[in-house]
């Protein structure tokens, strides 16, 4: 009897992962969830505020921290501006769908589909963490020097700046922070699965 059960465990455990711990696939499937999970929310979220400014909404719209010209757009909904919201919107849905591809929801994926999957999510990441780390003009790094005074602001202007940086500091930089990481994370675990994938068990291109 003992024999038998020690068979029955055998059958049901999980396979080994890349480093050879059984709860490797397990864990490697459920990381791989997760950030694919918050990247697809944060799409959401960013194509559902974009969808608002289109359509005449003002949520958060003040606290984005802009140039002073695109600002001034974005406030008087010029046709540039709101032509720019509309293409937000489709780029979070292509975002939303590539979330969903990287959890693993849909089939195997060729070699050129799988290429180009990953290599907009790799670029996604690190345009996403550039622009939080404050590479790309604004970000932690900016935010942080303003408000302590290192940056010099003309006076008319300073305290816009100030506004702006702390709303960034506190919501918009940390925001494309989790949605790089996450992308990277995602496209990571995806590149592993398809990898330690058996041979013959992926799609065509």
């Amino acid at each position: 009897m003992a024999r038998g059960d020690g068979v029955v465990r055998a059958a049901y455990a999980p396979a080994p992962g890349p480093s050879g711990n059984r709860g490797g696939a397990l864990t490697g499937g459920r990381g791989r969830r997760t950030a694919a999970g918050v990247a697809f929310g944060c799409a959401f979220a960013y194509g559902a505020m974009k969808l608002d400014w289109a359509l005449g909404g003002t949520f958060l719209m003040r606290q984005t921290p802009l140039p002073r010209a695109a600002r001034d757009d974005l406030l008087n909904r010029t046709a540039d501006a709101v032509l720019g919201h509309w293409t937000a919107v489709a780029l979070a849905v292509v975002g939303m769908a590539a979330a969903l591809h990287l959890s693993g929801r849909f089939r195997p994926h060729g070699r050129i589909r799988r290429g180009v999957l990953l290599a907009g999510s790799w670029a996604g990441c690190l345009f996403m963490v550039s622009r939080a780390i404050g590479l790309l003009g604004y970000g932690f790094c900016h935010d942080l020097r303003l408000l302590t005074g290192a940056v010099s602001v003309p006076p008319p202007a300073a305290d816009l700046a100030r506004y702006e940086a702390g709303w960034d500091l506190l919501l918009w930089s940390p925001y494309w922070l989790v949605f790089g990481i996450c992308w990277g994370l995602a496209a990571r675990h995806y590149r592993r699965a398809r990898r330690d994938r058996p041979a013959g068990a992926s799609g065509h291109g």
